[in-house]
């Protein structure tokens, strides 16, 4: 070998070392050779296997699946007329006399010209607690009392005689419950009636009831809306047979 061959053979070789010893040092990475027995999509198809965002993990043959949600349900305590069957006699009670003539009116006008039976009775009932304005002592007294009561949109009320025959008291409504009457009281004052009290006097009275013989859930509703309307303490199915003990028949509307 000619010296000039010689000394490009020894350059080469000089070279090779520094770069393997560049290599066995790390300054081509932790595996330098990796890239040449790798085809382009490797990388790709190593990042898709380990992302677990995309895994899924399936259940085994013949395992059961998992059971669907349950379906959210009514707020707790609520009650809906539909619970009762289409076409079921219904009856509300806990009416005045004034009051009663009202309710009639309006649920025969639900049917809008198509013939809604409406029976009235009357059903005694055992009342305990009584409102009223304190007594007066004259007949005028009381008169002017009515004539404030109305004034303020109070219709429902009447004269009544005591024990005393020259006692005079303005009546605003019996209940069975007291609960009934403290809020019946509590309305009465939202109304500017400051006076009137609530007495323990238990008696025996004839409350006026409807009845609708065959009421499906839309007449029910409607049925409900009139009793809150007019103060009826009751809505229930009707009792067994179309007229019960304690009843009397009074009118049919249709």
């Amino acid at each position: 070998m000619s010296p000039r061959g010689s000394k490009i053979l020894l350059i080469a070789l000089l070279i090779a070392n520094v770069l393997l010893l560049a290599g066995l040092l790390g300054a081509y990475g932790p595996e330098p050779l990796s890239g040449l027995f790798e085809s382009q999509r490797e990388p790709q198809r190593v990042d898709q296997q380990v992302r677990g965002e995309r895994m899924e993990l399936l259940p085994r043959e013949g395992a059961p699946a998992p059971a669907a949600p349950a379906p959210r349900s009514a707020a707790p305590g609520t009650v809906t007329l539909a619970s009762a069957p289409a076409g079921t006699c219904m009856e509300m009670g806990g009416f005045t006399a004034q009051t009663v003539l009202r309710a009639r009116d309006d649920l025969a006008a639900i049917a809008a010209g198509n013939a809604l039976p409406v029976d009235q009775f009357e059903r005694s009932e055992q009342v305990r607690w009584w409102v009223h304005l304190p007594a007066q002592a004259t007949r005028e007294n009381a008169d002017r009392k009515l004539a404030e009561l109305r004034r303020r949109k109070v219709t429902d009320v009447s004269v009544v005689n005591s024990d005393d025959p020259e006692s005079f008291t303005v009546s605003l409504g019996l209940f069975r419950e007291r609960e009934r009457a403290d809020r019946f009281l509590e309305t009465l004052r939202g109304q500017g009636v400051r006076t009137a009290l609530v007495s323990d006097a238990p008696r025996t009275v004839a409350r006026q009831w409807l009845r609708v013989p065959n009421a499906d859930e839309a007449v029910r509703a409607r049925m409900d809306e009139v009793r809150q309307r007019y103060g009826a303490e009751v809505m229930q199915e009707c009792k067994g047979g179309m007229q019960a003990r304690g009843e009397r028949g009074v009118g049919v509307a249709g």
